[in-house]
């Protein structure tokens, strides 16, 4: 007999049938990037550590996380109480490079400084430690909530952000202060960093050692590269931070880590403390169609052009290739990471996957009419939102490709807004162009003209302009519309190129400085087709403020309700701020049929041998292990020198030069990569495919004393 069922029962029903349904879907893990404030929560002891955690963070003391170091967009760890930091090779790629010469090429040759005396100052890089932080989240919510036009909530958020770093600036001047947002419209912390100022080459190994497989190698596993560096920080002699001086002393750290020469066995419990920059876990299945469709494969395309453009430039000029080698390295790691990225997207079946959670968590806000009445509409709202930003895909894109790397375009970029700026009073300008930066504002553009390439920069021009004139999104808007009309493009743009008062660095500053010509008065074709690419870019803003203010509220509504849909809270997305992340020695299958142990050794690096390119042998290193002198930092299991490991942990760009600590919170490696499965990382994460990989201690020390023989330095760090 069929029973009729009241609406309360069907309720219940239908509640049930979802519940049922979640508790059939496989568990996936939480992002492993965990805060400060969540460490004391995730039980690592359970998980293998054999020390208390608060020797790892404990606020009111001395601990492991006062030997970590933010150093330029990378980390870095102290190693002896005499400032001495070990960082990876490629973060101190571009401070060697700055301090090497055609004649004298410590990044080719390596760098060591035997006295404290040679060692070589890092013009303009710093590094920070973290002192303190502070929730500040209800300070500048308030503040956004007080806003009556969407458009301006961002606006609010950022300049309270910023009353809130100059308060506490001018209260302890000693400190750097910076506001981070971890959950978007819901979480602000406030972080106060102590910044060092003098810091010092100490040791750099060769490029064939620390840059061995280069690009070819980057974002793979097995892996055979000796990425580490070290170098020094100095304050003055009263303790303060202070720029470079001879009269400087090494800065004494409250903790510095312990070096364990016996590294580490496969399944071994480690963790890593670091900077991640950042993720995007918790943005909805949009922002993944945004990157999937128009981020990822735009600048994967670009930069890889830009990459084969330089090389061909640099085959016969040594010099040229010596000065835009560390913007290749930078433009190559990231066109790899971008293809990682796209084959993970379309591998994982991420953006589906993404849809169909969010169906289940409709249904789950419909099964309940509190929640429907809360929660309802923020999916459609979203994707509403959405639907304006696919509309604008690649504009923003575009333009920054053009600031970033046509140089004429950010002179031109940088008159049109210098012009107008000096139509306002003094106090209302930007900071860039208020009289006490006039010097500096000088400097840029004086650089500019410097690194000017009159033979690369038309084609680099033509090519971002030809790519965008075909853009569905662009084609039909000013001034890539008259551009795709144009029957004879390279004509065209040797116009612009030969008619423009850009060409003479006299003329520019003459006309710069002569108050009488407006912009209106300038009737020039590159200056117009800028005009005409900034009017783009300030529309773009202006719905980006709107977009922005919409999803700072909706995000924060969606993740609430992800919260009591799943009945748990989940860690914010990586963001430059200090995480922990744990993790074993593990290796894994890629691929059917494949395996990867989790340790690589110094007969692999003699196997990927060459006498040239990115395998290029250092011959030191052949002649040691011909000898099979090892010494003591041989790995018995494997009757060899181990090079590289990899491990299941949740790791990030940033993450670069993070300690890798055993169970007793020892440097045991140093954080330098991921597998090309695990660059998706920054969307997901799992245990079959996400390996981050590691320079073994073992390995650092070998080549240290063998290489290097800088016994000097194992002395120091009590090896």
């Amino acid at each position: 007999m069929i029973k009729k069922i009241n609406n309360y029962s069907f309720s219940l029903l239908l509640f049930l049938l979802i519940t049922i349904s979640f508790a059939f879907i496989p568990s996936r893990p939480d992002e492993g990037m965990f805060p400060l404030s969540d460490i004391k929560s995730i039980n690592l002891n359970e998980k293998g550590l054999k020390i208390s955690v608060d020797e790892v963070y404990n606020p009111n003391g001395v601990s492991l996380v006062d030997a970590l170091v933010k150093i330029g967009g990378c980390t870095g760890s102290f190693v002896s109480e005499e400032g001495l930091i070990i960082t990876n090779h490629h973060c101190v790629f571009g401070i060697v490079t700055n301090v090497s010469t055609v004649e004298n090429n410590y990044l080719e040759n390596g760098f060591i400084a035997r006295t404290r005396e040679e060692e070589i100052p890092a013009k303009g890089v710093s590094c920070r430690i973290t002192e303190s932080y502070e929730d500040v989240s209800e300070e500048i919510l308030e503040a956004a909530n007080a806003s009556e036009d969407i458009s301006q909530r961002t606006t609010m958020i950022s300049n309270k952000i910023k009353e809130i770093i100059k308060r506490e600036q001018e209260k302890d001047s000693t400190i750097t202060a910076e506001v981070s947002e971890m959950f978007v419209g819901e979480q602000y912390i406030l972080f106060r960093y102590k910044t060092i100022n003098d810091i010092r080459l100490v040791y750099v190994p060769p490029r064939t050692i620390g840059e061995f497989g280069g690009e070819a190698d980057n974002w793979i596993w097995p892996r055979h590269n000796g990425d580490f560096s070290f170098v020094r920080a100095y304050v003055a002699p009263n303790g303060s931070s202070a720029k470079y001086s001879e009269s400087n002393v090494p800065y004494k750290p409250k903790k510095f880590l312990l070096v364990n020469p016996n590294g580490v066995n496969e399944e071994d419990f480690v963790f890593v403390l670091g900077y991640p920059g950042r993720t995007f876990k918790h943005q909805p299945s949009q922002f993944l169609i945004m990157q999937e469709k128009f981020q990822l494969p735009y600048v994967q395309d670009i930069f890889a052009w830009l990459i084969k453009l330089y090389e061909e430039r640099g085959k016969d000029d040594p010099e040229f290739a010596l000065n835009i080698v560390s913007e290749i390295q930078g433009l190559a790691n990231t066109e790899k990471n971008y293809r990682g990225k796209m084959q993970g997207l379309d591998r994982l079946n991420l953006v589906q996957k993404k849809q169909e959670e969010e169906k289940q968590l409709q249904a789950f806000i419909d099964s309940d009419l509190s929640l429907k009445e809360k929660y309802g509409t923020i999916l459609n709202e979203i994707d509403n939102v959405y639907k304006d930003i696919f509309e604008s895909g690649r504009r923003n894109l575009v333009l920054l490709m053009l600031s970033r790397n046509v140089k004429y375009y950010r002179l031109a970029e940088l008159f049109i807004e210098y012009k107008k700026e000096m139509q306002k009073p003094e106090t209302e300008r930007k900071a860039m162009y208020k009289e006490d930066k006039r010097e500096d504002f000088y400097n840029l553009i004086t650089e500019l003209y410097n690194d000017y390439m009159s033979d690369l920069e038309p084609k680099i021009f033509y090519k971002v302009f030809n790519d965008a004139s075909s853009f569905d999104e662009l084609k039909s808007i000013e001034p890539f519309k008259s551009f795709g009309e144009t029957n004879n493009k390279e004509k065209y743009i040797a116009g612009l190129y030969d008619d423009t008062f850009i060409k003479s660095s006299k003329e520019y500053f003459d006309l710069l400085e002569d108050a009488d010509e407006t912009l209106d008065d300038i009737d020039d074709p590159y200056l117009n087709l800028v005009k005409a690419a900034i009017d783009l870019g300030d529309s773009e803003r202006k719905n980006s403020l709107v977009r922005d203010g919409k999803l700072n509220i909706l995000i924060a509504k969606l993740n609430d309700a992800k919260r009591q849909w799943l009945q748990k809270s989940f860690v914010p997305d990586a963001n430059s701020t200090l995480r922990l992340t744990y993790g074993y020695v593990r290796g894994y299958s890629p691929r059917d049929a494949t395996y990867y142990s989790p340790i690589s050794t110094l007969t692999g690096v003699i196997e990927k041998g060459k006498d040239y390119g990115e395998y290029k042998l250092n011959a030191k290193v052949k002649e040691l292990y011909n000898k099979k002198d090892f010494g003591q930092f041989i790995y018995p299991k494997l009757n060899d020198v181990p090079v590289n490991f990899i491990y299941n942990m949740d790791t990030s760009g940033g993450n670069s030069g993070s300690p890798i600590m055993d169970a007793y919170g020892r440097l045991v490696g140093v954080n330098f990569d991921r597998a090309f499965e695990a660059t998706v990382n920054d969307y997901t994460w799992s245990e079959e495919y996400s390996r981050s990989i590691g320079v073994d201690i073992r390995y650092v020390l070998w080549v240290v004393q063998k290489v290097g023989q800088a016994d000097f330095l194992l002395k120091e760090m009590g090896i």
